[in-house]
């Protein structure tokens, strides 16, 4: 016969407290956009985060992919996003075929529009990183899936497309901060924004 002390028991339940909020949504089904999902929670070197919204994002004024923001706790202002330490991931699917050097020139584009002269300078040797992780690749096509991770426990961005890491890691948390505004920055479209934080799409 197995039996519970009153402090047994009262440990197991503070424990079940404390996990609850890292499995939060992680019964419910993916956020389907175009055709493309987004699961509700993810393991980023072994830490939940949670899926804080989804948008569709444009090259000019052409619908080019559809992102999805994950966060350790969900946020729905910009500086609440911002200010969330630990793992985070932005991905996105491709809704067309499209240049990787337009694509990585639009966001080194909005990086220069949305972040300050001060977070450039800080991560420079990174940015440089970033734009060529995609110099061995002509372009994407509809369906490719890329994903942004920030890992804590490495301390560092990392790159992957179809599931395989491409460029290296970047360090650095500010980094990925900064990335992040390329789609929740105050230049950034309201759609996008919104959608990223939390606002149903129209």
């Amino acid at each position: 016969m197995i039996t519970t002390t009153r402090r047994q028991g009262l440990a197991w339940l503070m424990g079940s407290f404390v996990a609850w909020p890292q499995l939060a949504g992680a019964n419910e089904p993916p956020l389907e956009l175009e055709g493309f999902k987004f699961e509700q929670v993810v393991q980023i070197g072994g830490k939940p985060a949670v899926l804080n919204g989804a948008a569709f994002s444009n090259i000019l004024s052409t619908r080019t992919s559809v992102v999805g923001l994950y966060l350790a706790k969900k946020h729905t202002t910009p500086e609440g996003a911002l200010a969330e330490p630990g793992a985070k991931r932005i991905a996105f699917y491709s809704l067309r075929e499209v240049s990787a050097k337009d694509l990585s020139n639009t966001f080194l584009d909005r990086v220069r529009q949305n972040a300050s002269s001060e977070e450039i300078a800080a991560s420079f040797i990174q940015i440089a990183q970033f734009g060529s992780a995609f110099s061995n690749r002509n372009k994407l096509m509809r369906g490719d899936f890329v994903v942004f991770d920030f890992n804590p426990g490495t301390n560092a961005t990392e790159m992957l497309l179809n599931g395989q890491r491409i460029g290296e890691p970047m360090p650095g948390e500010n980094f990925f901060r900064m990335l992040m505004k390329i789609w929740i920055g105050p230049k950034v479209r309201p759609a996008t924004r919104k959608g990223l934080l939390g606002e149903p799409l129209n």
